[in-house]
């Protein structure tokens, strides 16, 4: 009998959580859709919420403004990209790893490049601390430092500051992500040049040359990169 009452009482309450899922996705998916018609100067709440067949003020339920509805979405993107490239890592050394991840986070901004060019664009400067940029980027900030602690443990990272390193790391990373976007770096373009960056880094030496026209590009685009939040 109380078993019954019980399931009784939380069965609207799961209702109500599932269609304010599907509400909140089905904004996402409004919002996505209006993007690849006409872009951020085109986005606005209104418009997000026509599209998803809900009222105006149904937004404000689920985000608080436009910048945080966007940076969900590159959260979204990132996730997906981040879990195909830990479920896949290869046996190799550091470097190896390291380059794997970036390989999988370019190939899915690559799939949609001016979808993800305006995603990092609207994304990069909104500051939202508890938002899902930046718990996403502190379990990648906690995966990379933890992959240079265990290197430098097994002394094929020596003298290495894994906190340092991610911040080396992610610069050159977002750099060179954002040199592809703007077309200054092909894809084996970018790894060459990460891989070179993260050997010298690591090791002292580079592998690859890292000096071809693409290379002072990338270069270029990591030195200002530093700040970068997105994955």
């Amino acid at each position: 009998m109380l078993s019954d009452m019980s399931e009784t009482s939380t069965r609207p309450t799961g209702v109500r959580q599932e269609r304010k899922r599907r509400t909140r996705q089905a904004l996402l998916d409004a919002a996505r859709r209006v993007l690849e018609r006409r872009g951020m100067a085109g986005l606005t709440t209104r418009e997000v919420a026509a599209e998803a067949g809900v009222a105006a003020g149904t937004f404000f339920v689920h985000f608080p403004d436009l910048a945080t509805l966007v940076e969900t979405l590159l959260d979204e993107h990132v996730g997906q990209a981040l879990d195909t490239a830990l479920r896949t890592l290869p046996d190799g050394d550091l470097v190896t790893r390291l380059v794997h991840v970036a390989a999988r986070l370019y190939e899915s901004y690559d799939r949609e490049p001016e979808l993800s060019r305006q995603y990092i664009s609207a994304a990069l400067f909104h500051r939202h601390p508890d938002g899902p940029t930046e718990r996403r980027m502190a379990e990648f900030r906690a995966w990379v430092t933890d992959e240079f602690a265990r290197a430098a443990g097994a002394g094929e990272a020596p003298g290495q500051d894994p906190a340092l390193a991610f911040t080396a790391y992610f610069s050159l990373y977002f750099g060179i992500l954002v040199a592809g976007l703007r077309g200054e770096l092909d894809r084996d373009g970018r790894l060459a040049l990460l891989e070179a960056a993260l050997r010298r880094l690591v090791h002292g030496t580079a592998t690859g040359s890292g000096t071809g026209p693409g290379a002072g590009a990338g270069a270029g685009a990591a030195g200002v990169a530093g700040g970068g939040r997105s994955a």
